[in-house]
């Protein structure tokens, strides 16, 4: 336990957006990201799976199934 945070290394580590982790949305954005990041399009400054899984959060809410 971490004592300035009051949280364990295991919440650190840990995605808030782990749920979307699997589905078809996350295996399709994870590869465009990817291939935009190979191509120099973008430059990743977050942790991949916070990127994927924001997008995939603010998808479900216009394609409640997403996460199927």
């Amino acid at each position: 336990m971490d004592k300035k945070t009051r949280t364990s290394k295991t919440a650190l580590t840990t995605s808030p957006y782990e749920m979307y982790r699997g589905t078809p949305a996350w295996k399709i954005l994870d590869k465009a990201i990817a291939d935009l990041v190979d191509n120099t399009d973008i430059v990743e400054q977050t942790r991949r799976d916070y990127i994927v899984g924001y997008i995939c959060k603010k998808l479900q809410r216009v394609l409640p199934k997403i996460d199927e």
